[in-house]
């Protein structure tokens, strides 16, 4: 089975962003049944409570820069390596190449070389900045749409951009952080009750808080105190406004348009926030410091009195991010596939502008002859079916691409137990490998689950097709490819 090693730190002096970007950018492997891996110091596993409860196979490290103890652990070695650290560059990246296949860096600062073949940055604008810090052959992605979320934000986004949009404000989320070393989280609270809310409360901290203590002496009857709370998701959705911070939590109010006040509690947070004030998606009021409460007041009166200004907050918050950030980095993480032609073919997640394009592909007769339903679907019946497969966890909708333009579709529809998958080739891309390295890398994206695929007798091309890429016949029109 093939293995991801994630390699984070976290702690009360630099937070739990980085481990939970990577424990958010786990699901998206695990459902493709990879095997997991995380590396973090021993102090991570102790402060990231979400770290510790999870299930995967843990080791901690010495040093931040250790990567003896990563092959001592995984022998076997790793397929991919993901690593999300300030601390670690291009000097850690070197010392990990003869055991990881293949290197991910997930950076926000482009302050420093790295050696990996593929490099995402949710914050940074353009992959410019990183032209003299990474390698030639490096693929570097940018902005927003590579936020790494929770799929729960993706699930609870349709119910909760319904809600949003002129209401007033019955709700405020309070969530500096799990760790929140500064005590933002008080200063918050004073600016609340200065700027007179009446409303209901929600403050998310973890157990491992420092001023835990503190705040559960001052939460009042109309508020409530989440301690290491598994529903951020719901409570966001809840909420009416957020008071908070920078990091990965941006990207998660964006998701399911929460409008939000917002502080830099660390050094790194202030290129994000200043991006996501210039969006319109947030206030910024700068660096966090004793006595910002009255700031905070003032600015919190100004959106309760202003729906207008919220909702147009909310609209540019869900405009940014979608929520399948993870699935846009697991796709762009695994490495290319060479068809028989020589072409390069990778596979990119399905965008809102692919709508059109991939209506026109269903209804060429080449795609309609062997189909299940030999009608093309009208454009409404496509318009339905397209949102509601980009809204569905369970199905990954991707473009197959060669050199860098659409060549085709394939599609994984989830189960529990194993995927379904279909298949779809522009006739001018018909026997030149295309299809064959697209399977290929399906079965990379998912190679720990079954992949079953549905094939009728009569349509010799796709029977070679799935044959050659190592399926059997299941039973009828049925066959499957088992983890290898």
């Amino acid at each position: 089975m093939s293995l991801v090693v994630f390699r984070a730190d976290g702690g009360p002096a630099i937070g739990a962003g980085h481990v939970m970007r990577m424990l958010s950018l786990e699901h998206a492997f695990r459902a493709g049944g990879w095997r997991i891996g995380f590396a973090a110091t021993e102090e991570t596993f102790q402060s990231v409570t979400a770290l510790a409860e999870s299930e995967v196979e843990k080791l901690i490290v010495r040093d931040k820069d250790d990567a003896g103890s990563l092959a001592a652990k995984w022998p076997e070695g790793a397929d991919l390596l993901v690593a999300d650290h300030y601390g670690l560059d291009a000097a850690f990246e070197r010392k990990c190449r003869p055991w990881a296949k293949r290197i991910v860096a997930i950076d926000d600062l482009a302050n420093r070389t790295h050696d990996a073949e593929a490099l995402f940055d949710p914050v940074c604008a353009s992959p410019t900045a990183y032209e003299k810090l990474v390698p030639p052959h490096c693929a570097v992605h940018c902005g927003p749409d590579f936020s790494s979320l929770h799929p729960a934000f993706r699930e609870a986004r349709a119910a909760a951009l319904a809600r949003r949009g002129g209401i007033e404000v019955n709700r405020i989320l309070v969530s500096f952080g799990q760790i929140d070393a500064g005590n933002a989280t008080a200063e918050a609270l004073d600016a609340i009750e200065a700027a007179g809310f009446r409303g209901g409360i929600d403050v998310v901290l973890s157990s491992r808080a420092p001023h835990l203590h503190t705040i559960q002496a001052r939460i009042k009857d109309r508020a409530a105190l989440h301690i290491d709370t598994k529903v951020m998701a719901a409570l966001m959705s809840a909420a009416d406004l957020a008071i908070g911070a920078g990091g990965t939590t941006t990207w998660e109010r964006c998701c399911l348009g929460l409008p939000a006040l917002a502080v830099e509690i660390a050094d790194n947070q202030h290129d994000l926030l200043s991006r996501a004030a210039a969006s319109g998606v947030l206030l910024n009021l700068g660096l966090a410091k004793p006595g910002i409460a009255s700031e905070m007041a003032r600015a919190l009166r100004g959106l309760l009195d202003n729906p207008t200004k919220l909702s147009q907050m909310s609209i540019a918050a869900a405009a940014l991010v979608d929520g399948r950030g993870s699935e846009r980095i697991l796709l762009a993480a695994v490495a290319p596939e060479t068809a028989s032609s020589g072409e390069t073919v990778t596979l990119r997640l399905a965008e809102t502008r692919d709508e059109e394009w991939l209506l026109a592909l269903q209804k060429i007769p080449e795609t309609r002859q062997h189909a299940n339903n030999h009608k093309a679907p009208t454009a409404e019946e496509h318009r339905i079916w397209f949102a509601r497969t980009l809204t569905d966890s369970a199905k990954l909708l991707a473009i197959v691409q060669v050199a860098g333009k659409p060549a085709g579709m394939v599609r994984l529809d989830r189960r529990k137990d194993a995927a379904r998958v279909s298949i779809a080739i522009l006739p001018a891309f018909y026997r030149r490998g295309i299809g064959a390295a697209a399977l290929s890398l399906l079965s990379r994206v998912a190679p720990g689950i079954p992949l079953e695929a549905e094939v009728k007798s009569g349509n010799a091309p796709s029977l070679a097709l799935f044959k050659n890429a190592g399926y059997r016949h299941l039973r009828g029109d049925l066959y499957i490819r088992e983890p290898k």
